[in-house]
């Protein structure tokens, strides 16, 4: 039987390490999530970038003295988030309330569910990536129907056929389904 890697092990593992003692699970469980945390962080507090490192350590210190509670039903980026998320939230009502209304302004809407924030983050640069990785026509097709560009244009813009430029985009939609294959 062949051992896996440790930087290849589930988080639920590398976690019951850590309670266990093992600072390396943790170290691979840091370099893992510590970008995503601090991005989200970013967002919470925009230009607050001292309040960020603070809270980034806070956060670090939370998760570490909790893991006992992680369930392996939550994804621990998820539950980094939410900490992070209440962690602000907490400390903006200690504080008066018009600094509380001013960061709650500055909070994105939908910065209230951090997984799904981070996945629509992870989706959007995964896209457009592969929108990089098509040919140069389909790439010129995807972006011109993004900014809502009808077929027809497209194809009096390109001096192309209408089923040319349907082609090409039947092929480039095919072509971004392989290769966005992991989040469909």
């Amino acid at each position: 039987m062949q051992l896996e890697p440790d930087d290849q092990l589930s988080d639920m593992i590398l976690i019951q390490r850590c309670i266990t003692g093992d600072d390396e699970s943790f170290t691979i469980l840091y370099q893992r999530y510590r970008l995503p945390l601090f991005a989200y962080l970013h967002k919470l507090l925009p230009n607050q970038h001292d309040r960020v490192d603070d809270f980034f350590q806070q956060v670090w210190i939370k998760a570490l003295k909790n893991f006992s509670g992680y369930s392996d039903q939550q994804r621990f980026l998820a539950w980094l988030c939410r900490i992070a998320h209440n962690l602000v939230m907490d400390y903006y009502r200690s504080t008066d309330s018009r600094e509380m209304s001013e960061i709650q302004e500055n909070v994105p809407a939908d910065s209230l569910d951090p997984q799904e924030v981070l996945l629509q983050q992870g989706l959007e640069e995964a896209l457009q990536q592969a929108i990089r990785k098509l040919s140069p026509e389909q790439q010129e097709i995807v972006r011109m129907r993004i900014s809502g560009i009808s077929f027809k244009d497209i194809a009096a813009q390109k001096n192309i056929s209408l089923n040319t430029a349907l082609g090409r985009m039947h092929y480039a939609v095919q072509n971004l389904r392989q290769l966005l294959a992991d989040f469909l």
